[in-house]
């Protein structure tokens, strides 16, 4: 029951950085001209899909592992799936952070 309460804070967490993307971790250290580029190349929108994908794939996981007769499965599928996700925030974050947004003119 404690995996479907995480998948719901995932998808909670999602929706609150989309709403609010100064909740992301180092986006107030950003400068003006990244905090531009990080928003108009959607890094708001691809934390929230990755976030809700997390917990879409914790809660699914969860009951994956009850159908399988396996509930030992259910703590490495959260392991994993945290893990994963972390690893593409900070990559792919990184990356839309940085690249420049060509301007037409």
């Amino acid at each position: 029951m404690g995996t479907i309460y995480v998948g719901i804070l995932f998808i909670a967490i999602g929706i609150l950085i989309r709403i609010f993307p100064n909740l992301l971790a180092g986006y107030n250290q950003l400068s003006q001209r990244e905090r531009e580029n990080s928003i108009s190349n959607g890094l708001p929108t691809f934390a929230f899909i990755v976030f809700c994908l997390m917990g879409i794939i914790l809660i699914a996981g969860h009951f994956a592992a009850i159908g399988l007769n396996k509930p030992s499965l259910s703590g490495s599928i959260n392991i994993s799936v945290i893990l994963i996700g972390a690893v593409v925030l900070i990559v792919f974050g990184k990356i839309l952070t940085n690249k420049r947004v060509k301007k037409t003119e």
